[in-house]
């Protein structure tokens, strides 16, 4: 197999494997009526209460106007709060409502349930799956501050 076919062949197993799970996060959110974005947020909020904006579009990758327009829906949908920092008064801490915390907690629930096939994999195939992803990445980050 040649250079190109080795890339090629890395970089399509990857491709296929975020599609699935990216279809399963679909599912999960679709099943509970928010968008897999608004899942990821609510993830982030439960493991960061108080969160700032700039925080939350750093965690999902987006800029700071989209991450807005995500927590005003998910405000309007009482989801989530925002509250002025008592240190910054141009900050905003982002916090789960009850019900937002609630929605993650079945979300949770179901997106475990369809993930619990991966424990067939063994200890030792999730531990060298482990080392693999970390050197490619590894890899790819150098590869990156070449360019």
């Amino acid at each position: 197999m040649d250079r190109e076919q080795r890339i090629t062949n890395i970089f399509q197993s990857y491709r296929e494997v975020n599609k699935v799970f990216y279809h399963l996060m679909l599912n999960v959110a679709q099943e509970h009526g928010i968008t897999p974005i608004q899942l990821m947020t609510l993830r982030i909020l439960k493991e960061q209460p108080q969160a700032g904006l700039s925080f939350l579009a750093a965690k999902l990758n987006l800029n700071n106007s989209t991450t807005c327009g995500i927590i005003d829906r998910m405000v309007k949908a009482d989801l989530v709060t925002r509250e002025r920092s008592g240190t910054d008064r141009r900050a905003v801490n982002l916090s789960l409502t009850d019900r937002g915390k609630a929605l993650w907690n079945e979300t949770e629930a179901t997106r475990m349930k369809m993930f619990l096939p991966l424990l067939q994999l063994s200890v030792e195939e999730e531990n060298e799956f482990h080392r693999i992803q970390q050197k490619i990445l590894s890899i790819l980050r150098d590869a990156r501050e070449e360019v």
